[in-house]
């Protein structure tokens, strides 16, 4: 849960900085920030499903 949070709050701080991918700013940075969110959430959401399938 904590990396989907991570993930959300780097994606936030690049929508609040007015830099990010999902403005329509297409620039190595951004991507890599927005990225790095987007890997953050999706590690967060397998371990989370992960977690239910072993209860």
């Amino acid at each position: 849960m904590q990396d989907v949070f991570w993930g959300v709050a780097i994606i936030g701080i690049g929508l609040a900085m007015g830099g990010s991918v999902f403005l329509g700013e297409f620039t190595l940075f951004n991507f890599f920030f927005d990225g790095l969110g987007i890997f953050f959430i999706g590690k967060g959401v397998v371990g989370m499903l992960g977690e239910r399938n072993r209860q």
